[in-house]
């Protein structure tokens, strides 16, 4: 029996995408539990804090080199978390190379490289856990979003393929899949009351989610609680895979 399931005391983690709503989240509850964390994004906030690292998830060898980075650095990498993502919201009449590009260099290719560069120094270390964001709309259809979408399909099925091959070297793979939750992503249904009383009908709780939520799933996969689960999508969207 594990006496502290939920602490991550000594554990070095990094959150990519964490100047957005579930990135803070993700990166406040990770530190709450104990762990040393690396928010990253693009951009820099001007509230970022001395471990704060500037990545650009689409460039492949800035992956690599971060993931070096915290190894030199720490002597570790136990966690990693991908939640960088994008949704620009747009009808598959209107959908041109360049957006599709890069809405999946974003939400997929960004996160299989980011497992597999997180994965070459957690397989020395002894193993680790990953976590990648996905999206409620990677498992049930919706319009105006065909790149979004089938990029957070795929994310379900590489997810369940890493967990096969990092298994034996100690390294669990999961995902998460959240509905609707309250960050600025979602803010073309907010600008509506109408559209969004329309989609709060389908979930089954009438509201939309908050990034701690999300946050707390995220915690649990990385977390010793999780320590038999790989391979999984935990879906966390207040019913809406219900409706």
């Amino acid at each position: 029996m594990l006496d502290n399931p939920i602490q991550l005391d000594g554990k070095i983690a990094v959150v990519t995408g964490a100047s957005g709503g579930i990135g803070r989240a993700i990166v406040q509850r990770l530190r709450a539990q104990g762990a040393t964390v690396i928010p990253t994004d693009v951009q820099v906030p001007v509230d970022a804090d001395a471990l704060f690292y500037q990545l650009d998830v689409t460039d492949t060898q800035a992956i690599e080199a971060l993931a070096q980075y915290v190894h030199t650095t720490y002597g570790r990498l136990d966690i990693w978390v991908n939640n960088a993502g994008m949704l620009a919201r747009s009808d598959a009449l209107d959908l041109d190379e360049s957006m599709w590009d890069k809405t999946l260099n974003i939400n997929l290719r960004a996160s299989v490289f980011g497992c597999q560069a997180a994965a070459q120094v957690m397989k020395a270390g002894g193993g680790g856990a990953l976590v990648n964001l996905s999206s409620y709309a990677g498992l049930k259809a919706r319009p105006n979003c065909i790149d979004y979408a089938s990029a957070k399909a795929a994310i379900h099925h590489a997810t369940k393929c890493l967990s096969l091959e990092f298994g034996p070297h100690n390294i669990r793979v999961n995902a998460i899949a959240p509905g609707y939750i309250d960050t600025p992503m979602s803010a073309w249904m907010h600008a509506d009351a109408a559209i969004k009383a329309e989609y709060l009908k389908k979930t089954s709780v009438g509201r939309l989610g908050n990034p701690d939520e999300i946050a707390l799933g995220v915690l649990y996969l990385v977390s010793p609680m999780a320590s038999y689960v790989t391979g999984h999508t935990l879906v966390i969207d207040g019913g809406v895979m219900n409706s």
